[in-house]
């Protein structure tokens, strides 16, 4: 329960629910002392001492099970400070002292000499306990006043008195008056380094400049500025030039440290807490966050990782929860019919014990539980994507079906990550069962769509020496560029798949050692073949710019060719389409028509014929979506002109024979007058005018014909004649259009 609720209740007096709603707030081991302190206060406050005690004794006996003796000693002293009425409370704190100083043979004599069981002010005598068992030769002192350091040279407790030493002189002190003068200091405490051993910086400055950071906040009441810091270093005791070097390492230092955090951006700041937050404290929100596998597993690395840096063990208590809670997941799983996530999550149980987590043999066990259980335990074992865990697999296979392991392997082929798929086969022939591996072949090369992984194993070549049944490249490559072509064809072949994880597994596999079987694939191939490779490629979109590229590049060194172009007219160029700048403005008005307009109709009309209920005898919605499809396909069809758009300029147009963007006059041999024509762009046909785009049968007769040559025409219904080309002009006079001298007949036209 949140804490501002347990001050709800204390406020609102209702001490029953307080009291039952405390045991269950102290049951959490992450529950932060701070506010269930403040719940104390308030109880305390209300006049319900005995409560209070009741509530402060539980809850000190819950942190002795969950936590070490140090932070119950911690988390006691804050009861008694509230509570100093509680003689239980108090012999429970002594006791604490005596645990968590075990190695002073006089923690005894110093117990009672505190006065803490005779009744002596509890802060007073807490404060002698705390600064006296840390009292011994070589221990370091700060006056409380004037900040002036000394060292702890002789402790004599039998005449209750010890000798300090500061940088001027030495002299002899009761333990009582030390302990009312000084708090203790580390031996890194700022003060103590500039006065008792100054060459000591210089050392922490090169090794260990987080120990120093420590120091100096200690002596900046737990916090300090970056600025103020630099001043404060530099140059003194850090090189100008040296301080960004040594302020990152600082940084990498922050992020390791349980007692040092930044705060701010500018500012920034240093904070200190001598409390401090475990390792385990810091790992806990991070993993109870994580909710996939994959970032479970990394967390448990990071926090090895932290432990092995810090020379530190793995918190028992600490896997403890761990494996609860992932125990937990792996029964949500089950129950949810999720059996690859719940055997992934139990992988991790034996991943991560023989790298160092005392995790229980009952939880290393779950994963062979869970494959015993499973009708398909192949296809979910190979499906587990993390290769990191595929250690685990594999060995969990082979001791959950010690007879039959050989066999699994082979079907894990068709749904392992594609780099294990070599590893399984070869571990199936070396177990004498190569006879396996055949019929996991001829299935990934008949599914290709379903089993892509296996498929471009195949495509690379099997390691082994198995006689398998594997087609030519040139059949496979073929196949495979069925998967990544254009969306229309290629997403329909994703089966257990998106579309795009299909094709990121063909780009995966077609690069694979540097494309070695693709090199290896066109090597025997003609220039016709070549030709038809590069167009597969360049019409693949689902490669991607950059595998697509790399083929193209590979395809043009072995042919070099390949891209050398035949000199062709104008009108043969089937990489370009020549139009007017009137019909290109035409037609992509009309695109914009059709995306704007007339799509979005269809789409409405589909949606409200839909609303009408059965669809398989909806004639409306059936209509719709043949409009639909009519839509889309003269979409498609203009996408593709309007790529190959270009507009004919002036320049482009000969004057000594027939071609596009040209008024023709037209003489009948058998006699009759003249006839101006015009060859067109793509969409000027205007038959009235005698406007022929260039595409069209008429205009094909025409083209590449000279002054004074004839040809056969069907023209105004008069059937066929011949005629002669009297004059040829150019009917393109720039971005200002047709020429003025254009007669009615003629427009301004562009090569489509």
């Amino acid at each position: 329960m949140p804490h501002e609720s347990l001050q709800s209740l204390a406020q609102s007096k209702r001490w029953e629910e307080l009291e039952a709603a405390w045991l269950t707030a102290i049951a959490r081991p992450d529950a932060a002392p701070a506010p269930l302190l403040e719940v104390i206060d308030a109880t305390v406050k209300a006049g319900k001492d005995e409560l209070a005690e009741t509530m402060g004794w539980a809850w000190l006996s819950s942190m002795k099970e969950m936590h070490s003796p140090r932070e119950a000693l911690r988390l006691g002293r804050g009861l008694l400070l509230r509570l100093p009425d509680g003689e239980q409370l108090r012999d429970e704190i002594l006791s604490l002292y005596k645990q968590t100083h075990s190695d002073r043979p006089d923690v005894d004599a110093w117990v009672d000499r505190s006065g803490l069981r005779a009744g002596k002010s509890v802060r007073r005598a807490l404060r002698f306990l705390d600064v006296g068992l840390r009292l011994k030769e070589d221990s370091y002192l700060i006056h409380r006043t004037d900040d002036v350091a000394v060292q702890v040279i002789e402790t004599d407790v039998d005449a209750d008195e010890l000798t300090i030493k500061d940088a001027r002189r030495t002299r002899t002190m009761s333990f009582e008056a030390v302990i009312e003068d000084y708090d203790v200091a580390d031996e890194d405490d700022l003060h103590v380094l500039q006065q008792l051993n100054p060459q000591r910086i210089e050392q922490l400055v090169k090794d260990d400049p987080i120990k120093l950071v420590i120091g100096i906040l200690r002596c900046h009441k737990g916090r300090i500025d970056r600025d103020e810091l630099k001043l404060l270093m530099v140059p003194s005791y850090v090189a100008k030039d040296k301080w960004s070097d040594w302020w990152g390492r600082i940084r990498t230092g922050v992020n390791r440290s349980q007692n040092v955090r930044i705060e701010g951006r500018s500012p920034m700041y240093l904070v200190y807490d001598p409390v401090g937050t475990s390792l385990e404290k810091q790992t806990w929100p991070t993993f109870a966050a994580a909710d996939t596998p994959r970032q479970w597993l990394e967390v448990l690395e990071g926090y090895l990782r932290d432990t092995k840096h810090q020379k530190a063990e793995p918190d028992q208590a600490f896997v403890h929860r761990v494996e609860k809670a992932l125990l937990r997941h792996v029964d949500r799983f089950c129950k949810h019919r999720e059996p690859r996530e719940a055997f992934t999550t139990a992988l991790i149980f034996d991943l991560m014990a023989a790298k160092g987590l005392p995790f229980s043999d009952k939880a290393k066990g779950t994963a062979g539980e869970i494959l015993r259980s499973l009708d398909d335990p192949a296809a979910i074992a190979g499906s587990v994507g993390d290769t990191r865990l595929w250690p685990g697999v594999t060995a969990c296979i082979e001791e959950t079906f010690p007879e039959a392991w050989p066999r699994f392997f082979a079907e894990m082929i068709l749904c392992a990550p594609p780099g294990q798929c070599d590893a399984l086969a070869r571990r199936v022939e070396k177990a004498g069962r190569g006879d396996l591996l055949p019929a996991i072949v001829e299935q990934a090369i008949t599914e290709p769509g379903r089993f892509t992984d296996a498929m471009m194993w195949v495509w690379k070549g099997p390691g082994v020496n198995v006689d398998l049944p594997i087609p030519p490249l040139l059949e496979m490559f073929n196949s495979i560029m069925t998967l990544v072509g254009p969306a229309r064809l290629s997403e329909g072949r994703a089966v257990g798949q998106s579309a795009g994880e299909m094709r990121a597994r063909v780009r995966v596999g077609l690069s694979a050692k540097g494309y070695a079987s693709f090199r290896a694939c066109i090597e025997s191939l003609d220039l016709a073949l070549a030709r038809t490779i590069r167009l597969q490629i360049e019409r693949a979109e689902g490669l991607g710019p950059s595998v697509q590229n790399e083929m193209l590049n590979i395809v043009t060194k072995a042919f070099p060719g390949l891209y050398v172009k035949e000199t062709v007219s104008l009108w043969d160029d089937e990489s370009v389409l020549y139009f007017s700048r009137s019909g290109l403005r035409r037609m992509e008005a009309e695109r914009d028509e059709l995306v704007n307009v007339k799509m979005r109709e269809n789409a409405k009309a589909i949606g409200e014929a839909a609303s009408h209920g059965d669809l398989s005898e909806n004639s409306e919605y059936k209509f719709a979506l043949e409009e639909r499809d009519l839509l889309r396909a003269r979409l498609a069809q203009m996408n593709r002109e309007l790529t190959l758009a270009r507009i004919l300029e002036p320049d482009d147009v000969p004057t000594d024979h027939v071609s596009i963007g040209q008024r023709l006059t037209l003489v009948p041999e058998a006699g009759g007058e003249p006839i101006a024509l015009t060859i067109a762009g793509v969409g000027d046909s205007d038959l009235q005018r005698h406007a022929y785009a260039y595409q069209t049968p008429l205009a094909r007769q025409l083209l590449g014909k000279r002054l004074g040559e004839t040809a056969t025409l069907s023209l105004d219904g008069a059937g066929e004649l011949v005629y002669r080309i009297e004059q040829i002009e150019k009917a393109v006079d720039g971005p200002s259009g047709v020429s003025e001298a254009s007669s009615a007949a003629s427009a301004e036209v562009s090569p489509s």
